[in-house]
């Protein structure tokens, strides 16, 4: 992978977060070797109503000196260095991947979280929906007072 294809989905990657994403200059052997939990992963998302960072590892797809290839591997290797970290450290770790040479409706690029991330985030997100439909109800009602 190019050095430069790979920064630039990183800080693509980051840019999804708006101004809670960060690209982590430097990152991956800084953060484990040190313990650093700034440094670890490509990525991080710093979401104010999540209760810890999402570390993000970018992986681009790959090509043969140029030429197409149809899938990309992923290394179990990856999730286990990243899941190590994230508990050692204390954030939740996701993978961001794109795949090369597919870009039919916006479908090369894909988050993965682990189950036990994507529960916390969608009960977090539920929760605040929640919330939200009870201040427009109590909106509602005062509203309805008032005329």
């Amino acid at each position: 992978m190019a050095v430069k294809k790979g920064k630039a989905f990183e800080r693509e990657t980051a840019a999804i977060a708006g101004k809670y994403g960060k690209v982590v200059p430097k990152s991956g052997a800084y953060g484990t070797m040190d313990g650093i939990p700034q440094m670890a992963g490509d990525v991080r998302w710093m979401l104010p109503w999540f209760d810890s960072e999402i570390h993000l590892e970018c992986k681009h797809g790959y090509s043969d000196k140029g030429q197409e290839r149809k899938s990309m591997r992923i290394e179990r290797e990856w999730f286990d260095k990243h899941l190590k970290q994230a508990k050692a450290l204390n954030f939740h770790p996701a993978f961001a991947f794109k795949f090369k040479f597919t870009h039919e409706n916006g479908m090369s690029k894909f988050v993965c979280f682990p189950f036990s991330t994507m529960e916390k985030l969608i009960t977090q997100m539920d929760n605040m929906y929640l919330e939200l439909e009870e201040l427009r109800n109590e909106q509602k009602k005062r509203k309805e007072k008032t005329t």
